[in-house]
């Protein structure tokens, strides 16, 4: 009698909890939270050298480099349509671009844990898809973006486009090798998705499916196109005195350096990987001016954005998905 008294007691404590009235309030704490980020990392920006680079820069170039900017970002968001088709989610195509691309800048200016992940995870929430679900959907993301970058580095190491600084520890011979290696797991992850037997592994409880090959140009296709388009913004800001090749591997280089140090937005080895790899082709405020700029236009022009799209999301877009807001 005594157990049955305790679990009716903990069910009833259970049944007053307020759940509905602790998510609005978690809900609205994250916004909050990221409000005050976006808000902090506003103001720490040095606006006048900002506003002082767009001056100096050609109108036509900025403009240029902004539309370029924002198809990048829209390439992207599409990464997570790749997810959609695959794990059959049943939101609209505009909605899951969109959560991508709030994502993206955030991950960006403020690190992929808040942006990458917990955001994802509240905007994809807020459009009642379960949160195993958006964790393949990042799965499927990263993989995308990441298989592609070893396609075209690879292609480029190879093809020895990229010279190594001579103070580098791994030389010419090296990157060819290392390209090779990255063109091989590429070549190996088409090959398994073409012609394995077995479509379905299980590892541990989780469980994999093979993509077909259509999706699977899709995720490469998708990746060329977004990091090509990223290396055209930067390139705009070189006025033609580098070629696109020396630029495309700087930015290569730069992107796995800033991910492995985990400092938003690669802050500070952006600029240390362009002075390594560039010092040679032009003097160093000339690389680091180029490199301002590109961080104006591709990081903080999609910010500036990401709060009132952030705000729209949460009050207009989401409310109409989220299934506990239907009467």
């Amino acid at each position: 009698m005594t157990v049955l008294a305790k679990a009716s007691s903990v069910s009833h404590m259970r049944n007053k909890i307020p759940w509905g009235t602790l998510k609005k309030v978690a809900s609205g704490l994250f916004f909050l939270l990221v409000a005050y980020l976006l808000v902090t990392k506003a103001r720490e920006l040095e606006w006048h050298k900002i506003w002082s680079t767009f001056r100096e820069t050609d109108p036509a170039t900025l403009w240029l480099a902004t539309g370029i900017g924002m198809a990048c970002y829209l390439a992207y968001a599409s990464y997570d349509l790749i997810g959609r088709k695959l794990f059959d989610v049943q939101i609209p195509a505009y909605k899951t671009m969109l959560a991508a691309w709030i994502s993206y800048a955030c991950n960006l200016n403020l690190g992929a844990i808040i942006g990458s992940v917990a955001l994802r995870y509240r905007l994809y929430s807020r459009l009642g898809v379960k949160a195993s679900t958006v964790t393949k959907i990042m799965g499927v993301s990263v993989f995308s973006n990441w298989t592609g970058y070893l396609m075209l580095a690879g292609g480029l190491f190879v093809t020895g486009a990229f010279t190594p600084p001579e103070s580098w520890a791994v030389g010419d011979i090296g990157f060819r090798v290392l390209g090779a290696v990255f063109l091989a797991l590429v070549a190996g992850y088409v090959g398994v998705c073409a012609f394995a037997n077995q479509r379905t592994y299980r590892l541990r409880d989780r469980e994999f499916t093979l993509p077909q090959l259509k999706i699977v140009a899709w995720q490469l296709a998708t990746a060329a196109v977004h990091w090509t388009l990223m290396a055209t913004v930067i390139y705009q800001f070189f006025h033609g005195e580098l070629d696109f090749a020396t630029v495309y591997i700087a930015l290569l280089v730069s992107c796995v350096a800033g991910a492995v140090s985990h400092v938003p937005g690669g802050l500070g080895v952006l600029e240390a990987v362009f002075v390594a790899l560039l010092a040679g082709e032009l003097p160093r405020h000339e690389i680091l001016a180029g490199v301002f700029a590109y961080r104006c236009v591709f990081y903080l022009v999609p910010l500036a954005l990401t709060l009132p799209l952030y705000g729209i999301f949460e009050t207009v877009l989401a409310k109409k998905s989220d299934p506990s807001t239907t009467p």
